[in-house]
């Protein structure tokens, strides 16, 4: 059977209707069964709309009768425990006869401080800087019972009395009920659990129907500033802070949830009887689950015009400390620090279980990592602003562990940058496998420059990759075409190596691809047709990459150098051949043009000193990675036979001499596209007019080291 309290007004009931939220939620342990008062008021208004019995007992001329007709009263409803809340009459000694020790009253003041009706204004009269509220057990003296517990509120400068009554009342709301619940529970008791959540929020995307779920579920809510107004907005009931803490905002709202009140329940852990112990001699409830996130720091250092001033403002003192609190408690406290992670919390929420430790633990991590990229973030614009000093903070979260890296011996993982556009490359977002047996060091370098080549292409497209290099690329009117000729360029080379297609994988093209022994195939997608057939190669590695087919965005890329870093724009902005000059006397065809332009594309990705040659959309020689630019020239020529005449060249930096246009053109190449700016420019450009060779210069260099 329920317990029952009831509870003594005055007035408007204000601490009645707290005791009865409380009820409600399951926190009081205990019904409000009759609210009783001395007079007409609105708080017996307010009970008797919310179908609480009611009693109206009035003290007149006669107050042994009224004493006895109260105490009758009283009786009668069999009461466990008997509040006056704000009841502004003392009572007789019949009434506390009947109910010895179980009538406790609430007094705004720190008792034995200013006893009897005007507390606030002799406090304020006295000067004292620091009032406060009691809950006390009620005898026959003034005010003088046992104090079963008080909190400070301090007196704020200007006060008058009904301001500081009102944040008196304010923590009596908060105080009382949970000083009734111990109470009934007894000083060996289990007192009701009081469910809290508290609710601090920069960004309010999903907050209002989380805190309509909370307030569900038996919630009370705890909020301040922005946050509290938007939830009362919604019809809400909330707690403010200062109700808790006493104390108001201060400094432009710098310091709201900083306070012992709070963070205790933030911070006891409750696996720990002396932490149990001791919120219950501060009468303070624990909170179950913390909701915050933080000022938009990086947004704010973003706008172009903010003041450095202004930007400090966007630095969030109370909302990390928070975070920092209940992510170190999360043994017994669930942090939510992301609007996505809203509905799962309250999916386990609802069980009888709560959030399992599996999933405080996962929350607290992501709060930690959180609050680091947070810190990194302030720490490198201020580094700018204050200190002139460039920092670059690299994230990186394991995506896998590798079987091991380059060689054997080399232990190795992949990692991304969280927050990467996926379009930047095929690991951006992780690792997207279809089939095949897991992927190696060299085989993510070698589908990583596949993809990157794919960007590039236009069209039905493919490239075969072997040692982050092309050996074949063509650009045709169909995928089978493109893969046709991409194979063609170098049919020897393209075993075992790595395929990037820029369309979906259909039967037709799966049946092409697995008849030959590959590494990795990387494509937009793969059709069901596809992938069953490609699925016969059980060792294949199939991943997916919806952004090939695409142009490439802009990103930065990073390399390790002898213990440092170097970081760079990647090489991306396209080229546009209309701005190409015409060095030569003879200008290409049309048809020289698009070899041109698609051979200067695939050079790009090409390791210097690079030399392509193509001819009718698809590469037939590549040389790479050479010490001298003619070496590449022969190897390219020597790989393209009598592919070569008729090709397009193009060098991914100038020709530092004659040699290797003269090698290009002694294998039947006709048209050439290199940057220029070569002391020796002249002589290069002669050469090729001596052989009637067609050569543009594009003024851009993309050497690959």
């Amino acid at each position: 059977m329920s317990k029952r309290v009831v509870v003594g007004v005055s007035g408007a009931g204000s601490s009645l209707r707290a005791l009865v939220a409380a009820a409600r939620r399951g926190a009081l342990g205990a019904d409000v069964a009759l609210v009783f008062a001395d007079r007409e008021c609105r708080g017996l208004d307010w009970a008797a709309e919310e179908g609480i019995d009611t009693a109206l007992v009035p003290i007149g001329a006669d107050r042994a009768a009224a004493d006895e007709v109260l105490a009758q009263t009283l009786l009668a409803s069999g009461p466990d425990l008997v509040v006056l809340a704000g009841y502004m009459r003392i009572l007789g000694p019949k009434t506390l006869a009947a109910l010895p020790g179980r009538i406790v009253n609430l007094h705004p003041s720190l008792l034995p401080s200013f006893p009897g009706a005007h507390a606030v204004r002799d406090a304020l009269a006295a000067g004292v800087r620091v009032s406060g509220t009691t809950v006390h057990l009620v005898d026959e003296t003034l005010d003088g019972g046992t104090i079963l517990a008080q909190q400070a509120v301090p007196v704020l400068p200007g006060d008058d009395e009904a301001a500081l009554h009102e944040r008196i009342k304010s923590v009596e709301h908060v105080l009382l009920p949970r000083v009734v619940a111990s109470f009934l529970a007894g000083p060996d008791g289990q007192r009701a659990a009081a469910r809290r959540a508290l609710l601090s929020v920069s960004d309010k995307t999903g907050l209002v129907p989380l805190a309509l779920a909370l307030d569900g579920l038996g919630f009370e809510l705890v909020s301040t500033g922005g946050t509290a107004r938007a939830l009362r907005e919604a019809g809400l009931a909330v707690t403010d802070v200062a109700a808790m803490t006493g104390s108001p905002e201060m400094l432009d709202g710098r310091v709201k949830t900083l306070h012992p009140r709070i963070h205790a329940g933030l911070l006891a852990d409750l696996r720990r009887a002396d932490h149990r112990a001791q919120l219950a001699d501060a009468a303070i409830d624990p909170f179950e689950l913390v909701v915050v996130n933080l000022y938009p720091f990086e947004a704010a250092a973003a706008r172009p015009d903010i003041a450095l001033d202004d930007l400090i403002e966007e630095i969030d003192i109370g909302g990390p400390t928070l975070v920092r609190a209940a992510a170190k408690n999360h043994a017994s406290v669930g942090l939510v620090t992301r609007s996505d992670q809203y509905e799962a919390v309250l999916g386990e929420l609802r069980d009888p279980g709560g959030l399992t430790d599996g999933t405080r633990a996962r929350l607290a991590v992501d709060a930690f990592e959180m609050i680091a990229r947070y810190d990194e973030a302030i720490a490198a614009e201020l580094a700018e602003r204050l200190a002139g000093r460039s920092t670059r903070v690299l994230r990186l979260e394991r995506v896998q562990p590798l079987r091991y890296g380059e060689n054997p011996h080399q232990a190795a993982a992949l990692y991304r940058i969280p927050g990467v556009d996926p379009a930047s490359g095929p690991f951006a977002a992780g690792v997207r496998q279809l089939q095949g047996k897991p992927l190696s060091y060299n085989n993510l370098l070698d589908a990583a420059a596949a993809a990157g080549i794919a960007r590039d292409l236009r069209g039905p497209a493919c490239v075969i990759v072997k040692h982050t290099n092309p050996c074949g690329a063509a650009e045709c009117a169909t995928m089978a075409e493109a893969w046709d000729a991409a194979l063609a360029g170098d049919p020897v080379s393209a075993f075992g190596g790595v395929v990037a297609v820029t369309r979906p994988i259909d039967a037709g093209l799966a049946e092409r691809l697995a008849s030959l022994f590959l590494e990795v195939i990387v494509a937009p997608a793969v059709d069901p047709d596809g992938a069953a057939i490609l699925a016969r190669r059980e060792n294949l590695r199939v991943l997916l990459d919806p952004a090939l087919g695409s142009p490439p965005i802009s990103a930065t890329e990073y390399r390790s150098a002898g213990g440092g870093l170097l970081a760079t724009d990647a090489d991306v902005t396209p080229d546009d051949p209309a701005g190409w000059s015409v060095a030569t006397r003879r200008a290409p065809t049309d048809a020289e043009r698009r070899d041109l332009d698609f051979a200067w594309r695939v050079a790009r990705h090409v390791k210097s000193n690079a030399i392509v040659l193509a001819r009718d959309g698809a590469i037939v020689g590549v040389g790479a990675g050479q010490m001298s630019r003619v070496d590449s020239a022969r190897l390219a020529v020597e790989k393209a036979g009598e592919r070569a005449i008729g090709a397009a060249c193009a060098s991914d930096a100038f020709f530092p001499f004659p040699d290797g246009v003269e090698t290009c053109l002694a294998g039947g190449v006709t048209a050439f596209v290199q940057p220029g700016g070569s002391v020796r420019d002249a002589a290069v450009i002669e050469a090729a007019d001596a052989s009637g060779a067609a050569m543009l210069l594009t003024g851009v260099r993309h050497f690959r080291h």
